[in-house]
């Protein structure tokens, strides 16, 4: 801008500039320090029970050592281990054990997972044999008394 500096001279650009940060909201005066603001508190109260850091997996590790001893469990079960018959199963997340029976199966569910052609193949394997199948979705919070009052509705 040299060319356009030296026709303009100093009195044109200094109004150019004031008419442009008028025009973008800006001021062209360097930014005078303020005072820190206080720490605001959030606006939004999360339950008692939330934990927010720990996936789906970790909680229910959790809450089946701590609320249900006397189950045994085991994790990422294929259902052919069960006598299922089928290439295409999805394995449970969770089998939930009560003397070496299986008593319970828990998948873990994307948004997409229900539609699956291996999540339904596993899913009449477990309603084949009698034992009830329970989805955790992991785009929703899950909480932890959620996860142990539905454990109990099953176990």
């Amino acid at each position: 801008m040299g060319l356009l500096d030296r026709f303009l001279g100093d009195v044109a650009r200094k109004n150019l500039r004031d008419a442009i940060d008028n025009m973008t909201n800006r001021n062209s005066d360097p930014p005078v320090p303020t005072a820190p603001l206080p720490p605001q508190q959030s606006s939004q109260t999360l339950p008692p029970n939330y934990v927010p850091d720990l996936d789906i997996e970790q909680k229910l590790d959790k809450i089946l050592a701590s609320e249900f001893p006397a189950y045994g469990f085991g994790k990422e079960v294929p259902p052919t281990t069960m006598g299922a018959v089928g290439a295409n199963m999805m394995p449970y997340t969770y089998v939930v054990y009560m003397n070496g029976q299986p008593k319970l199966f828990i998948m873990r569910c994307w948004s997409n997972t229900c539609a699956s052609r291996g999540y339904r193949f596993s899913k009449e394997f477990a309603a084949s044999q009698g034992i009830p199948l329970i989805n955790f979705l992991e785009s929703l919070p899950n909480e932890e008394s959620y996860i142990i009052n539905r454990l109990h509705q099953y176990l």
